[in-house]
């Protein structure tokens, strides 16, 4: 069997390993080549989070995954290049009710230590992706989906941020504490029972797939595709038969 980071290059189109400075050009390469979908949740087929059961199905079955599996992937990979990584539990913001989810701390995002500084990575956001390191010093990062921040809140920290030609003001994306990493495959299983069955989870409804591009980004759902492309969006109804189509030609599963 191949190396998993052998796969892991070969799944993003890269050629070596990234430094501090090319990191954002691999998030954007993760964000274009796998997708951000919920497809086994919704037919009830469930993923296996170990670093080789992740292996299997998003570098070899060339699918793709919710935030448990795709940052635990990118985790694993950072690890492997000697990166001084670790997997954090967050709260997302419900944008729809105006708190913070009672599904909890189901979101998984990375802090990455480098350099004496902290930064959080995630690349399991769905569309909200920063698609490069956000340091917890404040700064405000601009990145071709939008501007990202971090503040300090209390024992707490917020990841903030206002999408390019979506979001006229900033709104809150999730809250994290240092102290919620996450250290052992029976955390990230709780958390996907969770996802998985939980009333008020937003991920066991409905289909849904997120690929970013060059230029924009692709949503698919089961009755509708929307392509921005260089901020326009286009939008439009489609059907089953389209859908599937869609499934292969967009997202390639």
């Amino acid at each position: 069997m191949q190396a998993f980071k052998t796969l892991f290059h070969q799944r993003i189109k890269i050629n070596e390993e990234p430094s501090f400075g090319t990191l954002s050009s691999l998030l954007q390469k993760f964000a274009e080549a796998i997708p951000f979908e919920n497809l086994r949740i919704i037919e009830h087929r469930q993923s296996h989070l170990s670093k080789e059961g992740l292996q299997e199905k998003i570098l070899i079955q060339n699918e793709g995954g919710v935030c448990y599996e795709l940052n635990t992937l990118l985790y694993h990979y950072l690890n492997e290049c000697g990166w001084d990584v670790t997997l954090l539990s967050a709260c997302i913001y419900d944008q729809k009710s105006n708190d913070w989810s009672n599904t909890g701390n189901t979101h998984v995002t990375i802090l990455l230590h480098h350099d004496g500084e902290k930064y959080i990575v995630d690349a399991g956001f769905g569309a909200n992706i920063a698609l490069a390191p956000v340091p917890l010093a404040g700064n405000v990062v601009k990145t071709a989906n939008g501007q990202f921040r971090i503040k300090r809140a209390e024992e707490n920290y917020k990841l903030e941020l206002k999408l390019a030609d979506r979001d006229k003001d900033w709104r809150i994306g999730y809250r994290f504490s240092l102290g919620d990493s996450i250290t052992h495959l029976a955390e990230l299983q709780k958390m996907q029972q969770i996802i998985e069955t939980h009333p008020n989870s937003p991920f066991n409804k409905s289909k849904l797939l997120t690929r970013r591009t060059s230029n924009g980004l692709y949503v698919l759902t089961p009755s509708s595709f929307t392509e921005w492309q260089d901020g326009v969006a286009a939008k439009q109804t489609i059907v089953e038969e389209e859908y599937t189509e869609l499934l292969h030609t967009k997202f390639h599963i």
